[in-house]
């Protein structure tokens, strides 16, 4: 059977990732990948497991940019209207086009793809040593396990983000799927036999604190967060199933019940400070160097001003003016959100600025150099992290018993006060607030908390909220006219496959 082109185009092979062969050794022999791997020793699996990473990162053009700019359908960041020919307009506009933002859909998709490829390639073919040779204590050795966890983790988290931007996709998960005419599995059938096994066997076999040290690795407090917010996103659109949300309330639970390696940064704006991206606070994330090259990020020049002094930004994304406006006036706002500038004729304000936009300043102490010189830069994309396990507990819980109980009103509090309600005189949420009302805060913290992190899209679409929230331009959005929420699948794979892509593209 043929192999699918699209699902084996890679970014470097596992096997010349981690190992480096003779060709002219006598007597000649060879090798193939799948006895390469099945022979790896614990040096070998982690190299293979960090290469994943890489995969994910997609050269910078993956996870990083390309889910920012998804996240210009939301209601909290926006593009630069003045810049001609603009494809960002159509997300603003909720009109995804097949050809304009083709490059988002190819690299997400292939992207994705390659870590659960190579993935599947660890998953399938490596041999868990013993512990002791000398024993019968047969796959016992817990440290290989925890990096072949890694390799779980990475492919239950892809194949999420897949449904959640494609709908149903082709289930892989091993070489005897890459055939020609593999088709879409429905999207129930990708939780239930990908995602759910994968990030449950991820939860069994991680450590509890990272093998590298630093967020870069996950936990297994990383895959329960990673798995609660799987549940959560099942019981909502298009899956319905209103069970999951005490599956997501329990898992949460544990993850702030039992971690002890994990811990809230006292101040939110210490997170985004590059001296200190090794904060335990975060769960799991890509950690970016431009200088070395090496999963540098896309938090350079793509969010100054246009207008910006000395060195003009790209501005390809700034804060809406709406969710500035509606933004309470505690220490993340601060943070968040450049209000001023200095421009070629002085020091303007955003509302005078050439787009009259505020900034989003979150990600500035990432810079390599002065401000808006370098189109890359440094820090993290963060994935996950403890507010996260939080407010999936605090929702969770709350829509699966209708009641708000104290963990829950204790894990929003414990935000609000670190963004500093007390202080700035805005009340925080008490015990008398109704399960109705306390759902509206939970979102709306979790829209002050992860302002440009790469997740509102998705929440707002599995609440069916974009109606809502984006109310602007819903009667004539694409995905009104449509019935769904998904992207399209990428034309190359439609032409390969001759699949039917999703309705309307």
């Amino acid at each position: 059977m043929k192999k699918l082109t699209y699902l084996i185009i890679l970014t470097g092979g596992l096997l010349s990732a981690t190992s480096c062969v003779d060709l002219d050794q006598e007597p000649q022999s060879f090798i193939t990948e799948e006895d390469y791997i099945a022979n790896m020793d614990q040096s070998a699996l982690e190299s293979a497991a960090s290469a994943l990473y890489n995969d994910l990162w997609y050269g910078n053009y993956g996870f990083n940019c390309r889910i920012q700019r998804i996240q210009v359908c939301a209601d909290e960041i926006t593009y630069r209207a003045s810049k001609a020919g603009n494809e960002l307009a159509y997300y603003n506009e909720l009109h995804p086009n097949i050809t304009a933002n083709t490059a988002d859909f190819d690299q997400t998709w292939e992207g994705f793809y390659n870590v659960i490829n190579n993935a599947n390639k660890l998953i399938n073919n490596a041999i868990i040593p013993d512990d002791d040779p000398e024993t019968e204590d047969v796959n016992e050795n817990t440290e290989y396990k925890a990096v072949l966890a890694e390799a779980y983790f990475l492919r239950g988290l892809s194949y999420f983000y897949l449904v959640r931007m494609y709908g149903d996709v082709p289930l892989m998960m091993s070489d005897e799927d890459l055939v020609n005419d593999a088709g879409r599995t429905p999207v129930a059938d990708i939780y239930d036999q990908a995602i759910v096994p994968s990030l449950t066997q991820a939860v069994e076999w991680l450590p509890t604190s990272p093998r590298s040290g630093n967020s870069s690795t996950p936990t297994k407090w990383a895959a329960e967060t990673c798995l609660a917010d799987v549940y959560i996103t099942m019981a909502g659109w298009p899956l319905h199933r209103q069970e999951c949300y005490s599956l997501a309330a329990e898992a949460a639970k544990d993850v702030l019940d039992n971690n002890t390696y994990h811990q809230q940064e006292t101040n939110y704006s210490d997170l985004w400070r590059e001296s200190n991206k090794n904060s335990s606070e975060f769960l799991f994330c890509l950690h970016h160097s431009q200088a070395n090259r090496t999963m540098a990020s896309n938090y350079g020049r793509s969010y100054y001003p246009f207008d910006y002094s000395p060195n003009a930004g790209w501005a390809d994304y700034y804060a809406r003016a709406e969710k500035f406006n509606e933004y309470p006036n505690d220490k993340r706002k601060e943070w968040n959100f450049m209000t001023e500038w200095p421009t070629a004729s002085g020091t303007v304000t955003w509302e005078n600025s050439h787009d009259h936009l505020p900034c989003i300043s979150k990600y500035y102490d990432y810079d390599q150099g002065a401000p808006a010189a370098s189109a890359q830069a440094n820090g993290v994309t963060s994935i996950y992290r403890l507010a996260d396990a939080k407010l999936l507990y605090a929702e969770a819980s709350t829509r699966a018993t209708g009641t708000v109980d104290n963990q829950a009103l204790q894990a929003v509090q414990s935000l609000q006060e670190r963004a500093g309600y007390d202080e700035a005189g805005i009340a925080k949420v008490t015990s008398s607030v109704s399960a109705e009302n306390f759902l509206n805060i939970v979102s709306n913290e979790r829209s002050y908390e992860f302002f440009a992190e790469m997740r509102r899209w998705f929440e707002l679409v599995r609440l069916e909220l974009v109606d809502d929230k984006r109310s602007d331009v819903w009667d004539t959005s694409f995905f009104k006219a449509q019935g769904h929420y998904y992207f399209p699948i990428p034309y190359n794979q439609i032409m390969l496959t001759g699949w039917t892509n999703n309705p309307g593209y």
